[in-house]
């Protein structure tokens, strides 16, 4: 499952499939949390992500 925060559009969508194929060539042997990190930064390297800048309460 993509995470939300991150995958929000269709294409986004598509590249984390993408991804998570690369992730199994790459890494046959990969499991559990350590496959989710290695398909998180296949995911960002691939469609250039860049994390939303977050806003500051106006106080």
């Amino acid at each position: 499952m993509a995470p939300v925060s991150v995958v929000r559009t269709v294409a986004d969508e598509q590249a984390w499939e993408r991804a998570k194929l690369a992730a199994r060539r790459q890494y046959p042997e990969a499991a559990g949390e350590r496959f989710y990190r290695i398909v998180m930064h296949i995911y960002k390297k691939m469609t250039g992500y860049q994390p939303r800048r977050m806003r500051r309460p106006r106080w």
